[in-house]
């Protein structure tokens, strides 16, 4: 309980903020940026949890100040606290002695998964474990994350369709991506919010069963948690993502089994167990299992039968409606059995024998078992067939860079950093020795990688891309933590699993205990002895998370057995059983999924909340009801006497005080779930509210937002109400699924359920609609913007990027009033503050509104300096100060009291870190999503050529993000293609001498990135090719040699570098022996590259060994067929060789595959050379006619010329034009 009132207001927005992170993180995204996904989603989620953290910090001066404490909930004996701590360890010294410190801190580009972000998720984790008390609480939590599933999933229904709004740039209706923006990324934080979703299930069930309050509402409520359950299965399928399938199956599978072991629990508290019982009970449990698999097949096959009479030959209606039968009538056997209380004993087994038979079926399909070639010619389970194919595809994929990876953690020689403008010389890794265990630092395996990336890797994924996760969590750690952050995650998962059966009841404290941990341990060494020889060491960091889930399985079924040995017992079971069992099967589902794939902001988010709330229920630390009929007040303070040596104070027992019940105290956690329905809401009118059709009035672009389909361009618009869908069905699951678990918590009376619900409905569409309007009216604003020169278009361009600051206000506007509404029930009499408290929240209030009036001055302070930012500060800040001095003013007078140095020391540190917190959030978390956004809205003008218009948008994103190298990269390029196309000597100097600072200045930022180095080499060579460097050609030509060797010793298995090199060397500086060099070394590293055996081609022919050009371009062909340029190119050596037919078959060729490519008319004028030569001269004629009307101007007299040519009597057999 709270000693203050402000301490209580501090707990509300401590648990909307709790909230905020769990449904942002999945549910944003931001179509202005070019990132998106993962990224605007961390430093929003960043931003959440620095606020947090300052709350926290304010309320722990007022805790100390107020001289009530209280026990400590988190210490070292605290469950999964140990495995955090040693998380937290393992984070700062890899991040410490890391490749790239900066970016292991603050996060990369692309994922933004530093040590910053990790402990944004730990301080959530810790903020649950200390201020989470109330079943409400957690029932609020949970049904916020279910609820939050609901337009995630049905937006992957929407995608599915083919009705998706948004311009995505990939296929999202044959593997739906929703708001992850990656089908991978949507199943598996999906796969966390089933298991919780079937225990509400099963909770509303039994509500319904045993109370014989149960009405309507609860009905509703089981049908709504069915239907959000059917909804998310169906989206995990149309992902097509089998890692997060088999996250799955396993999580549900540990839910089934789990809850079957308690009903045999229960069983066998009234039969008393015997080893003649257990023969009885697996006998009627297989012949159960067997009759419920007879049926369900047969009724699936009927319909399966039925279906396909009627449905097209390419339908997927039979299977579906198979599958869809089946699995309803197994369900009806076995919910029959389950709610009339049979079988409790022995379902156990039933649900071994489904076990068994879905192993061998999944095995079956799989390579090397008999129904594998029928399975993957199957669309409903072709990819499930895929799982463990590791010599094609993406198994082929994950198997190369689990080799590489396997290379970076074993000894090896030092990464070598190259020599910058901060540094001259080459320089080894001075931690090389003790990478193992340390780690090469987060996100610093994009970098380090390169020197171990397989070269077949670049034949079955893209030659460009350097994996920056191995796609297995096991090997994740060890590259990036080393065995010190491999221990922490194998102990935190090991101990969810330890602690959730031991609070489950089924880890008793004899023998069982060390079998647990035997087979655990156990499982992951002969996964490892029969992985190791058989398929390969690097399939190691697959074989041990494997071996521990099926240890794990291993020993729920010897507890099972091990039960009719036990004596009877009638020990009460765990007052949480339903939602521990569903907690524990997500993080069985998560640990499985994260070893196939990579743990992504949505599901780590998700994860470490659930892990709080798991530890607070299995510790029965929460709870069930509110205590409402006494506040404890404490004493004021007593002076204490001070000395050199200080002492404790020692504070009085707190006092008790009764009070009456507050009246109509349900509205305000009413109003609490209602904001965070405001929250969800408004998130996706962020998401999916833009102005496509470039409408002016805000009322036509909030409406056709949700309900127009204007893309693409080339088509009308077009109706659609998918997205409205959307919305219509959350806002009900919003109103129903919250009032109804209230109500059942007689947290709202039933007497005023429809009130409640009203509320729980009229707020959120009221946020929807007012929220939905301010974003329409911006978008409204830029159309009718006049954009003149290029003042204006930057103009317009920070415009767009301050659309992330409306979200932002609107984000911490909702947590604010949400978390007084959560407070507002826990507001009793007592004293409102301690000084100290108020003292630390007025500075840090104060110290927001004088940054954002700096702001909106001009004034010296860098950051935020932009006047949307400085004003919503500005504003946030007045309503925090102006609120608590309204309630606070009027008895501050009355209750000053002297306090301890300790309290104001505390005030005053907290006061400086709230100061840096606002400063820190800018500069680390909105600035760069403003770069961001300010970078895209320069890339349409880059892709037009217009570069003096997206060199400013790169300038000003380098200037919001100065240590962000990407942006560097892409000024650079445009700055580099700017000075080609000018004419004037010395202009093209300069702005080639400002390409050249752009991009030394980036490869000084991320040295072992061989993108800045190729691309310093490849701006050499260009800026030796123009007017600018032809007097310093061959120094230049030197310096691009020498950066091509630098990235070759960063990258040396890369074959485009190599090949890049040798064409310097053969085309630029004319030296044959460095050539030779590069292009064998090239051949030798991956000699099925297509793009080698073309530069052989192109070389050969250029010496004039046309045979040995053309079996070069034949080698390019058997690699790849599909390649117009070496058909061309092929056909015109054969030409030279006089092998017309040959020649006319190449051309044809290649005119097939580019019918409309540029020098198309050259390729047509070549074919009818070749017909001329066979003597077929009608075809030569109507070839070379062609050639005519395609050929540009200058090229019109060349193929005149052969027409007149063929127009002429015939020449001798061999002849040519």
């Amino acid at each position: 309980m709270s000693s203050t009132r402000l301490s209580a207001i501090l707990d509300g927005i401590l648990e909307a903020g709790w909230l905020a992170a769990i449904v942002v993180t999945p549910l944003f995204f931001n179509i202005y940026s070019s990132r998106v996904f993962e990224p605007d989603k961390l430093t929003t989620l960043r931003s959440i949890a620095l606020v947090m953290s300052a709350v926290w910090l304010v309320r722990w001066v007022e805790e100390r100040a107020s001289g009530r404490q209280g026990s400590r909930r988190i210490t070292w004996r605290t469950p999964l606290v140990l495995p955090t701590l040693l998380m937290i360890l393992a984070y700062l010294v890899s991040t410490a002695f890391s490749l790239t410190p900066y970016t292991s801190f603050f996060g990369s580009y692309q994922r933004l998964q530093g040590t910053f972000t990790t402990f944004s998720y730990i301080v959530i984790f810790f903020i649950l474990l200390d201020r989470l008390h109330s079943r409400a609480q957690v029932d609020r939590l949970i049904t916020t994350l279910i609820i939050n599933s609901l337009p995630i999933a049905l937006y992957g229904f929407v995608q599915h369709a083919g009705r998706d709004p948004l311009p995505w740039g990939g296929d999202v209706v044959r593997r739906v991506a929703s708001n992850m923006g990656n089908a991978i990324f949507v199943a598996a934080y999906l796969i966390m919010a089933v298991p919780p979703t079937l225990s509400r299930i099963v909770d509303a069930f039994r509500s319904i069963l045993d109370d014989e309050e149960a009405g309507t509402l609860h009905v509703l409520q089981a049908a709504a948690y069915i239907f959000i359950f059917l909804v998310q299965v169906i989206a995990i399928w149309y992902t097509k993502s089998r890692g997060p399938l088999l996250g799955l199956l396993a999580g549900v599978g540990v839910w089934i089994f789990v809850g079957l072991l308690t009903l045999q629990q229960r069983g066998l508290q009234t039969d008393s167990p015997s080893r003649r019982g257990l023969l009885k009970d697996l006998g009627q449990g297989m012949a159960f299992g067997l009759l419920t698999i007879l049926a369900s097949g047969a009724a699936g096959g009927a319909v399966y039968l039925l279906v396909r009479a009627g449905a097209g030959p390419d339908s997927s209606l039979p299977q579906f409606g198979a599958l869809t039968s089946g699995g309803l009538v197994m369900a009806g056997f076995w919910l029959t059995f389950v709610v009339n209380r049979r079988g409790w004993r022995w379902l156990w087994a039933s649900a071994l024998v489904l076990a068994i038979l879905a192993v061998a079926l999944f095995f079956a399909v799989n390579p090397g078992g008999p129904l594998h070639e029928w399975a993957v010619n199957n669309p409903a389970i072709g990819r499930v067939a895929r799982v463990l194919e590791v010599e094609s595809g993406t198994g082929k994929v994950r198997a190369l860079i689990w080799e590489g990876g396997l290379k970076m953690i074993l000894p090896h020689e030092p990464i070598q950093y190259p020599p910058t403008i901060l540094r001259s010389e080459w320089r080894p890794d001075p931690f090389n020795a003790i990478r193992i265990l340390v780690g090469y630092g987060p996100e610093s395996m994009y970098v380090g990688y390169n020197r171990f990336y397989p070269p077949p890797l670049g034949q079955v994924e893209s030659r460009t891309a350097s994996p920056d996760r191995s796609h297995n969590e096991t090997l994740d750690s060890l590259i990036i933590t080393g065995l010190l952050g491999f221990v922490a995650y194998i102990w935190l998962f090991g101990s969810l699993f330890y602690f959730g059966l031991r609070w489950l009841g089924l880890l008793p404290t004899d023998w069982r205990r060390r079998l647990f941990f035997g087979l655990l341990v156990g499982g992951a060494l002969l996964a490892l002895a029969i992985v190791l020889p058989t398929i390969g060491p690097h399939f190691f960091c697959l074989a041990i998370p494997i071996g521990m889930v099926g240890g794990l399985f291993l020993y729920l079924l010897v507890y099972a057995l091990s039960r009719y040995a036990d004596a009877p017992s009638d020990a009460p079971s765990h007052p949480h059983t339903i939602l521990l069992m569903g907690l524990l099967a997500t993080f069985v589902a998560h640990f499985v999924e994260i070893n196939f794939g990579i743990a992504i902001a949505s599901t780590r988010t998700t994860f470490w909340a659930l892990a709080g709330v798991f530890v607070l229920l299995g510790l029965q630390r929460v709870a069930e009801q509110r205590e409402e009929q006494a506040a404890t007040v404490p004493p004021p303070p007593q002076s204490i006497p001070r000395s050199r040596r200080r002492r404790r104070r020692r504070a009085k027992a707190p006092q008790t005080i009764q009070r009456s019940p507050i009246p109509l105290s349900w509205l305000w956690p009413t109003f609490g779930a209602a904001t965070v329905g405001a929250l969800i809401l408004g998130t996706l009118a962020y998401d999916f509210v833009n102005n496509v059709e470039r409408l002016r009035d805000p009322l036509q672009v909030f409406w056709r937002s949700l309900t127009v389909i204007a893309i693409p361009a080339s088509r009308p618009p077009r109706t659609s109400l998918g997205i409205l869908m959307v919305f219509g069905m959350t806002w009900l699951a919003i109103g129903l699924l919250t009032v109804a678990q209230m109500v059942r918590l007689k947290v709202v009376p039933k007497r005023e359920t429809w009130t409640a619900a009203l509320i729980a409905l009229l707020v959120p569409l009221a946020a929807w609609l007012i929220f939905g309007l301010v974003l329409a009216g911006r978008h409204a604003h830029i159309v009718g913007r006049v954009v003149q020169d290029i003042n204006d278009v930057m103009q317009v361009a920070e415009f767009v990027a301050d659309q992330v600051s409306v979200y932002y206000a609107f984000l911490f506007a909702t947590i604010l009033l949400g978390g007084l509404a959560l407070a507002g029930g826990n507001l009793r009499a007592g004293r409102w503050a301690t000084p100290a408290g108020l003292l630390a929240l007025l500075i840090a209030a104060l110290s927001w509104i004088a940054y954002g009036l700096v702001g909106v001055s001009g004034g010296a302070f860098p950051l935020p300096g932009d006047l949307a930012l400085a004003t919503a500060l500005g504003i946030a800040g007045s309503l925090i100060v102006g609120g608590l001095l309204y309630y606070l003013i009027p008895s501050l007078g009355n209750r000053l009291e002297k306090i301890g140095w300790g309290e104001w020391t505390a005030a005053f540190v907290a006061a400086i870190v709230l100061f840096v917190v606002p400063i820190f959030a800018a500069a680390f978390n909105l600035q760069p999503i403003r770069a961001d956004i300010v970078y895209k809205q320069g890339d349409p003008w880059d892709r037009q050529r217009q570069f003096a218009v997206s060199i400013p948008h790169y300038q000003r994103a380098v200037e919001l993000a100065p240590k962000e190298d990407f942006y560097y990269l892409y000024l650079g390029r445009a700055l580099l293609e700017y000075a080609s196309s000018l004419e004037d000597v010395s202009q093209q100097t300069q702005a080639l001498q400002e390409t050249e600072r752009v991009l030394l200045q980036a490869q000084a930022i991320a040295p072992l990135n061989t993108d800045h180095s190729a691309n310093l080499a490849r701006m050499y060579r260009r800026w030796a090719e123009l007017p600018a460097g032809r007097d310093h050609r061959e120094s230049l030509l030197n310096l691009a040699s020498r950066y091509y060797e630098t990235a070759t010793t960063l990258s040396p298995n890369n074959p485009i570098l190599w090949n890049e090199w040798a064409t310097l060397y053969y085309y630029g500086m004319g030296d044959k022996v460095g050539y030779q060099r590069c292009i064998s070394r090239s051949l030798e590293l991956d000699s099925e590259f297509e793009q080698t055996w073309l530069i052989v081609g192109d070389v050969r022919a250029g010496e004039g060994d046309l045979e040995g050009a053309a079996e070069a371009y034949r080698t390019a062909l058997e690699i790849k067929p599909r390649q117009p340029r070496v058909w061309n190119a092929l056909g015109r050596v054969y030409l030279q060789l006089g092998r017309s037919a040959e020649a006319a078959d190449a051309l044809l060729q290649s005119l097939e595959l580019a019918p409309n490519a540029r020098d198309a008319w050259d390729t047509h004028r070549l074919l009818a050379i070749a017909y001329y030569q066979l003597g077929r001269l009608d075809q030569a004629l109507a070839e070379a006619q062609t050639a005519l009307q395609m050929a540009p101007e200058d090229q019109r007299s060349l193929v005149e010329e052969l027409i007149l040519q063929i127009q002429q009597p015939p020449p001798s057999e061999g002849g040519s034009p």
